[in-house]
């Protein structure tokens, strides 16, 4: 996987001139055969029907949403500029100069989307994104089924290395955007790859300790499905690996006709997250969980909803996280039955909800809610959650003078692929004379005519159910709620480490009581979380000795553990003890050859020794992993400099080219005096007050 890799600007030899900016290479292929797909699905019927109502077969044109952004980015940023996106979604388009002139619905092509033998082709790739990936033009033998040489051959043909490795998947799940399609800046963008190399899913090394395993990403989004009698040549021990790729694409999959694409983006949401209640404030008085809590009439109760993404290999939600439509709801009842206050959508929008969402900003400093690539100036913040992560979002209310307690608190995050505001733009795009055209092209090749302004379906990830007040002991709790003291305290308290360095010591008490019930349980595994979760407390706070006596502590429980590696190595790193970070970082980067941040940390260690040979070693290994990385490029270039290499200013070019854009402070700053979203979410922990009931948007969610 890393000798595939490249951190150099993709050259003539990786992206040939007629593709870029997309980095596809391919030499001149038979497009029309890489089109063809019957004479697959003569011997592979079950992962052929899969495919032909997945995502990937619907990626190009006659995906309305799709066709409703790249079209405005082709009308606004420019029909070359809009190879980009046609590397991944528009690949035979691409390879058939197409892309550059108009795209009507006459033309095949543009139902296409990505064909059996565009990724069955691909012989090299390359972890750059934007299409990173080589076509061979191997011919294709379609075997004789009574012959078990041509077989062989079929089957090597067509199983070329990559095909299994989620190097191949990242060639397209991992973007960026730049000087290249007309941006000012150097932008990052989808990196579904690289957030999963750096997750213990994919191997790599998080901050505190989880009990979870290797997952790749054809474990998750191509499960195992039982094969029919009619699969005469894929099925192994009786199954098939499922080719629907339906993810979270709840829009799409509702209206496919095989309610097995439906069913498994429903699967994939559900349960993805966890919810809970914690951390109540009523006046002066804290409780670490809220049916401990004593209430009083006429006070301000303030709480926290903590939302772990536990299943996620990448960022909840991932791919386009500037487009999706998650968010919390709250509501709070009394005993009585009445409602106290809500932070739910309204028919007014969605300005009174907390969003799991990543916002960018045009030259404006208004925040980009269609996914215009084209109008991107600068990244503001993202809110999704990383993999195994959790987050608090606080929520406030005035209680009324007379209380009927217990209270009942409830919680869900809510998922809808599209916001409303990017469902009504492709809404009012598939309407036109164009969009009537690609229905009507789709229903005459016998797809589905995908509609973006059908109802959208809304899917509950999490939810929680707790009570607070006087008799909250004996009501039932759900959901997260629900979970034992010890695991809601542990996520609670990862949660809260999210704060202000002024404010993190707010999550002291929640640890430490999670630490004495671990100890009550006997659990070393649980004392070792909790442990960890105080030393990088310590460590943020700077107090270093007491950082190390707690990982000292975790050791003795599990035994050595790249975990408390990274966190010694942390530690050392913020109070500027360099040599023995490095130290930490070296046996991080040994555990976990493929976490990119190891190395990021690795080379930022040694080039403060000014161990400019070192640090240079592990910048490259880590631009093999991540060849953008704005941290890295600094690390590389700065030690080029310090060695005197003639090559030191092409890489600080490199690096300048790929920071974080200088205008952004102040585009944020701006974004934040006039916008209320901007000023609220960009903050670790998010305020929120409820309001009186409203009626919620989802129940009437059609844009027309």
């Amino acid at each position: 996987m890393m000798a595939g890799c490249s951190y150099e600007s993709p050259g003539p030899q990786l992206a040939e001139a007629g593709l870029r900016p997309s980095l596809m290479s391919a030499p001149a292929l038979d497009v029309a055969r890489l089109a063809k797909t019957d004479d697959c699905a003569q011997c592979h019927v079950d992962v052929a029907s899969h495919w032909m109502h997945s995502a990937h077969a619907y990626a190009s044109f006659d995906n309305p949403w799709y066709r409703a952004s790249v079209d405005s980015f082709r009308t606004h940023g420019g029909k070359t500029e809009s190879r980009f996106c046609a590397g991944c979604h528009d690949p035979l388009l691409l390879m058939s100069g197409k892309i550059d002139r108009e795209v009507g619905p006459e033309d095949d092509l543009a139902y296409a989307g990505i064909t059996c033998l565009v990724c069955h082709s691909v012989e090299a790739t390359r972890l750059d994104g934007n299409a990173s990936f080589d076509l061979t033009d191997a011919s294709v033998l379609i075997p004789d089924p009574a012959s078990p040489s041509e077989i062989e051959a079929h089957r090597r043909r067509l199983t070329l290395p990559p095909l299994r490795t989620a190097a191949l998947c990242g060639s397209c799940h991992r973007s960026f955007s730049g000087p290249s399609i007309g941006n000012a800046n150097h932008l990052p963008g989808i990196d579904d790859m690289g957030d999963w190399a750096s997750s213990v899913f994919g191997g790599g090394v998080p901050e505190h300790l989880v009990a979870a395993s290797s997952e790749s990403c054809q474990s998750c989004h191509m499960p195992k499905e039982a094969a029919t009698k009619a699969e005469m040549a894929g099925a192994k021990d009786g199954q098939v690996s499922g080719h629907r790729w339906a993810a979270s694409h709840t829009a799409m999959t509702a209206q496919l006709p095989s309610p097995g694409h439906a069913r498994q983006a429903t699967e994939a949401l559900e349960g993805a997250v966890v919810v809970d209640i914690g951390n109540v404030h009523a006046a002066e008085r804290r409780y670490l969980l809220p049916e401990r809590a004593e209430l009083r009439g006429g006070e301000r109760l303030v709480f926290d909803v903590v939302v772990q993404n536990e299943s996620v290999g990448h960022r909840f939600p991932g791919g386009v996280r500037d487009l999706h439509d998650t968010w919390i709801e709250v509501e709070l009842w009394d005993a009585a039955g009445k409602l106290l206050g809500a932070s739910r959508p309204t028919l007014q929008g969605q300005e009174e909800v907390f969003l799991f969402r990543a916002t960018m900003l045009d030259e404006a400093a208004s925040p980009e809610v269609l996914h215009s690539v084209h109008r991107f100036s600068a990244p503001a913040f993202d809110r999704t959650l990383a993999p195994h992560d959790a987050r608090a979002i606080r929520y406030s209310v005035r209680l009324p003078k007379r209380l009927a307690l217990p209270l009942r608190v409830e919680a869900r995050v809510v998922h809808r692929k599209h916001s409303l505001q990017f469902q009504t733009f492709a809404c009012r795009a598939s309407r036109t004379e164009r969009g009537s055209g690609f229905t009507q092209g789709a229903q005459a090749r016998g797809k589905v005519a995908l509609d973006p302004c059908s109802k959208q379906p809304v899917t509950e990830v999490g939810h929680a159910t707790s009570w607070m007040g006087r008799g909250a002991s004996a009501r039932t709790r759900l959901g997260g709620a629900a979970r034992p003291s010890v695991e809601r305290l542990l996520s609670q308290g990862l949660a809260l480490l999210h704060a202000t360095e002024e404010h993190v010591a707010a999550a002291t008490p929640t640890i430490r009581r999670a630490l004495a019930l671990a100890r009550r349980s006997g659990s070393p595994e649980l004392q070792a979380r909790a442990l960890v979760l105080l030393a990088r407390l310590s460590s943020t706070q700077g107090r270093l000795e007491e950082a190390l006596a707690l990982a000292r502590c975790a050791e003795a429980l599990i035994g050595s553990h790249p975990v408390l590696d990274r966190v010694r190595g942390d530690a050392y790193a913020r109070v500027w003890q360099w040599r023995r970070a490095a130290h930490a970082y070296q046996r991080v980067t040994e555990a976990s050859p493929l976490d990119w941040r190891a190395w990021r940390d690795l080379a930022r260690a040694y080039g403060s020794l000014s161990d400019d040979a070192r640090a240079l070693a592990a910048a490259e290994a880590g631009l093999r992993l991540a060849p953008r990385d704005e941290a890295l490029l600094r690390s590389r270039a700065l030690a080029l400099e310090g060695m005197g290499s003639p090559e030191a200013e092409r890489a600080k070019q490199r690096w300048l080219a790929h920071r974080t854009p200088d205008d952004q402070p102040a585009l944020l700053a701006t974004c934040e005096k006039t916008h209320r979203r901007c000023r609220r979410d960009r903050q670790p922990i998010p305020h929120y007050t409820l309001t009186p009931d409203t009626k919620a948007i989802h129940a009437s969610a059609d844009p027309r």
